[in-house]
């Protein structure tokens, strides 16, 4: 006789797959996988298993990717990944996997640093010291310290780095739909880096709710060669042998049909089978088949298989466990007991049933939902008013507990309802933390509160603004950012916090070009004579950069900065101090007075010490004073600068600004060194605070930045290159007087482009953009006139050639110190006359100095100037020099344009000339390329390399990168292989 099958005649946990799911689940937390786990087991997709469990071989090997899983809820994508990587393949792979739900999108970083075990009480001094990063107390600078995203993210990925130096690691993230968007930039660094890793990402992914960044990064990941696997509905004999599984026997006519009802989806056959089992609806016998009488029903929705399953549950315990999804997918039992105002033990009878019904499991030190669809039910089924009262309760008993404020804000922003005075009144105490550290749920409940702002205090509302426009500003909405601080100005707030947002509304106004108006409200702002004189100094000094900036006026700008200078000195204010020094700097640059420029910025730099209060200011501050060394021919100084600032970088914890890689690669450019200058720009982040500063300057740097990159790319004849970042570079706007000071690389390129194209008088209008300098600007007009006078002469067009020539020299005498103008002028002055013996007296201090480039310049056209004397023997040598250093930099356009205007003077290289660069293998590899596959050989992680050769972690993965492009392998340990066989014999020296 058949018996029936019920859901208390078998356990729920004896360890049986179901659905290919494993029971525990290995989450939020590193682990090594063993052989022993039961991907044997599991149902179905045989090809895309093969191919996972593939991808897990090779990063065991040393070969990283990214793959992305996609797939309707319930289709099996956790179980899919769970069953790769519970399999032999998967055996010595440390593996982190996290979870992300609804909760997560508002709490910065938290998915990829749950997924690596970060927490601020981890036993591993790495991990707690990232979150500390994430988590330190507040500065007090409305502007220019350091951001604790950037400075956590930046950590989390070196840690990456040094995991990944010691074996394969694989990360996987779950529900990545709803990962915050730190999480979702980390994750798309990672995926970057995977070609030079062992490591192996795999994000799982639902098609909705459909979220911009996560589009973004699908779409970033399957561009780069990353792996999708689209996971569509269970083929029938799938569906039938999981049911099979689930009963016991395999399925009978009525049943296979009733589960094909079930579309193939895993989680819907499941739960659908759960429910006709704890009905008792299945009988056994030599098939498994629906009892008499059973209807071959089919339920509406997915939903409402899970509410009937969850049906059965005694009331209390639904109660309990709806309590319990307004945590989020995760739960601490602690934190539940805290909301629920009772202790651990008298939970623990009705979790015991949660567990043994599949509803939750085991997670690491608490509990997590089986699966996100429960939860979602649960949550849903709890009506709107007692769902937001909950909420707010739960605000309380998290703040209570010592719950980051992160988790409280999570609460409080998913209530609709009016805040209470609890709310408001925490809320207003953490204003100043949330900004700091979560400037995005910060910004989301602050709006939240302020539009509702009855009951607030004055002093409440001016708190809660002004930390709304602070939020605002870090994520870069500044148009709503302005529009809160006008209104919060308009009722007159206190002093302090009026002068706080008037700076904050001046730098937003002056970055954006909108400079009539930030200096009518700087003037306004000092004709208060209430202004506390610490703010009286900054706004000082703020209205003498205006004054340089907008005039010309280096007078009144002097002044002024000196007027601000003794304001802060009185107010022992160190930032307004350091502001001014570096105004005082802009005014003694513009007047090519680099001796007193140093003197200024080395006095900021004292003066602002090693507080990270002034990160930014500092930044700014290292990055002027490597502008004076260059200036001033000081290029071993120079070097030091780099090396300090990068250091500061890493003590502070904060990623270089992106200003201080294009200051390195302008500083590489002019030493010759084009392929490390490459790396530092291709190091650079397009986007984001890193490219600017908040606030200190506006958004000229990323002018330079694609201006280097397609000026070197012309010489180098790439003209694709060249192309897309002169393309790049002239869609940005050019509204602030940084934009033309950082805009004359982009010039130079589009010159030297029409010159290519064969177009030399296009390149002579171009170029001659240089002649129109605006009042006070600060642009080096002397490192481009030599190229201006050439293309004059060469067209006979003497006009012009003076013209240039007799700027140039201007400059010059405007030097106290005679360095670079001055010898500029020279190769002016001999272009103009005829005379070679002043362009090879200026190649002769290039030499001296380390300018091979300029050196080939001016080599080149003193052998054009010599041919044309007939002093053939002479400028056959000069010529061969100057292709010489050409070639070492792989200028070969500069080459060809050599040989072709000397040539008509019957003067020739001969058929040995400069042997072109490789571009192949392991000859190709630049000076620095070669000591980065050396101590990549000798196991050193990213970081060590960066520690030991000063350079940025980035820019060590960016030489990376381009190793294993030039070497055509796949891994690090390929590269330790080429850079073992092309080692040196015992007592070679040291590549350079």
């Amino acid at each position: 006789m058949p018996s029936p099958v019920t859901g208390s005649g078998r356990s729920r946990r004896d360890g049986a797959l179901r659905c290919g799911e494993i029971s525990q689940r290995h989450r939020y937390r590193l682990s090594c996988m063993g052989s022993s786990g039961p991907a044997a087991a599991f149902v179905g997709r045989s090809t895309d298993m093969a191919l996972l469990q593939q991808l897990v071989r090779d990063v065991s090997a040393g070969l990283g990717q990214v793959v992305w899983v996609e797939g309707e809820p319930g289709i099996g994508k956790s179980s899919f990944v769970e069953a790769a990587l519970t399999s032999t393949e998967a055996a010595g792979c440390r593996t982190g996997w996290a979870e992300a739900d609804e909760l997560s999108v508002h709490s910065p970083l938290r998915v990829v640093m749950d997924c690596l075990g970060i927490s601020s009480n981890s036993p591993d001094d790495r991990r707690a010291q990232v979150a500390g990063l994430l988590y330190g107390k507040p500065g007090s600078e409305v502007l220019g310290g350091v951001d604790p995203v950037r400075a956590a993210m930046e950590r989390l990925l070196a840690l990456v780095d040094e995991l990944c130096a010691s074996g394969p690691l694989i990360m996987v993230i779950d529900d990545v739909q709803w990962a915050d968007e730190p999480s979702l930039i980390a994750w798309h660094r990672l995926a970057q880096s995977v070609e030079q890793l062992p490591l192996l990402l795999i994000a799982v992914s639902r098609p909705l709710p459909q979220r911009d960044a996560v589009a973004q990064l699908r779409q970033s990941v399957l561009s780069r060669g990353g792996v999708r696997f689209q996971l569509g509905p269970l083929a029938e004999e799938d569906v039938s042998q999981v049911v099979a599984r689930l009963v016991g026997a395999p399925p009978g006519p009525r049943l296979r049909h009733l589960a094909a009802n079930a579309a193939g989806n895993p989680l819907y056959l499941v739960e659908l089978v759960d429910v006709l089992l704890d009905e008792g609806s299945v009988v056994l016998a030599e098939e498994a088949e629906l009892a008499a009488g059973v209807p071959d029903r089919v339920p509406q929705s997915l939903a409402a298989v899970i509410s009937a399953r969850l049906g059965f549950l005694p009331q209390p315990l639904l109660e309990m466990l709806g309590t319990a999804a307004l945590l989020g997918q995760e739960f601490t039992v602690t934190d539940l007991a805290a909301v629920l105002d009772t202790s651990v033990s008298a939970l623990l009878s009705g979790l015991r049933q949660a567990d043994v019904a599949a509803v939750v499991t085991a997670s690491g030190a608490g509990l997590r939902f089986r699966h996100p669809l429960i939860r979602q039910v649960l949550y849903d089924g709890l009506p709107s008013p007692l769902r937001a009262a909950l909420h707010r309760q739960v605000a309380q008993v998290l703040a209570g507990s010592g719950a980051g404020v992160e988790r409280v804000a999570e609460q409080l922003i998913a209530v609709p309802a009016a805040v209470d005075r609890w709310s408001l009144e925490w809320v207003a105490s953490h204003a100043e933390t949330l900004t700091h550290q979560v400037p995005g749920v910060a910004a989301e409940l602050l709006r939240q509160v302020v539009e509702q702002n009855a009951g607030m205090g004055t002093e409440q509302y001016e708190v809660m603004v002004s930390a709304l426009a602070r939020a605002l500003f870090r994520l870069g909405l500044h148009d709503e950012a302005e529009k809160h601080v006008w209104g919060l100005l308009a009722l007159s707030p206190s002093t302090e916090r009026a002068a706080e947002m008037r700076w904050l509304l001046a730098r937003m106004l002056f970055g954006a070009g909108r400079n009539d108006q930030a200096r009518s409200m700087i003037a306004q702002t000092l004709r208060d004579r209430a202004l506390p004189p610490k703010w009286r100094g900054r706004f000082q000094a703020l209205s003498a950069m205006c004054l340089r900036a907008d005039e010309g006026d280096l007078r009144g700008a002097e002044h002024g900065a000196r007027e601000a200078l003794r304001a802060a000195e009185a107010a022992q204010d160190r930032f307004g101090v350091g502001y001014s020094l570096c105004v005082l700097w802009l005014v003694d640059s513009a007047r090519r007075d680099h001796g007193s420029a140093l003197a200024a910025v080395e006095r900021a730099l004292a003066v602002l010490g090693d507080d990270p209060e002034f990160a930014d200011l500092r930044a700014w501050a290292r990055e002027n004073q490597l502008f004076t060394f260059q200036n001033l021919d000081r290029l071993a100084d120079a070097e030091t600068v780099l090396r300090q600032a990068h250091a500061e970088a890493v003590r502070e914890g904060e990623p270089a600004k992106a200003t201080l890689y294009i200051g390195s690669a302008v500083h590489d450019f002019w030493c010759g060194r084009w392929d490390d200058a490459l790396a530092s720009l291709d190091s650079v982040q397009a986007q984001g605070p890193e490219a600017t500063y908040f606030g200190l300057r506006e958004r000229g740097p990323m002018l330079l930045h694609h201006g280097v990159t397609a000026l070197i790319a012309g010489h180098r004849d790439n003209r694709d290159l060249a192309r897309k970042h002169l393309d790049a570079g002239l869609a940005l706007p050019m509204n602030t007087i940084s934009d033309w000071e950082n805009g004359d690389f982009l010039l130079a390129a589009q010159a030297l482009e029409a010159e290519r194209e064969g177009d030399p008088e296009r390149a002579l209008v171009l170029l001659s953009r240089i002649l129109e300098p605006r009042p006070g600007q600060m642009s080096l007009m002397h490192q481009w006139l030599p190229d201006l006078v050439r293309l004059a002469v060469d067209l006979e067009d003497g006009a012009v050639a003076r013209a240039a020539s007799e700027l140039c020299q201007s400059e010059a005498d405007r030097e106290v110190t005679p360095a670079r103008a001055s010898f500029a002028a020279r190769r002016c002055r001999g272009l103009v006359q005829g005379d070679p013996f002043p362009v090879l007296e200026a190649a002769e201090h290039y030499a001296a100095v380390g300018r091979p480039f300029e050196r080939a310049q001016a080599l080149e056209d003193a052998a054009v100037l010599l041919a044309r004397r007939g002093q053939t023997g002479e400028a056959r040598a000069a010529l061969a020099d100057a292709t010489s250093v050409y070639a070492q930099v792989g200028a070969a356009w500069d080459i060809r344009r050599a040989d072709t205007r000397i040539r008509p003077y019957g003067v020739r290289r001969g058929v040995r000339g400069p042997r072109p660069r490789a571009s192949f293998g392991w000859p190709a590899l630049s000076p620095t390329e070669l000591r980065v596959a050396r101590l990549v050989a000798e196991g050193k992680s990213n970081p060590e390399i960066a520690a030991d050769m000063f350079l940025s972690r980035r820019t060590v993965q960016t030489h990376v990168s381009h190793i294993l492009v030039k070497l055509g392998v796949h891994s690090r340990v390929e590269i330790a292989t080429e850079a073992l066989r092309h080692s040196e014999p015992q007592g070679a020296g040291a590549v350079a």
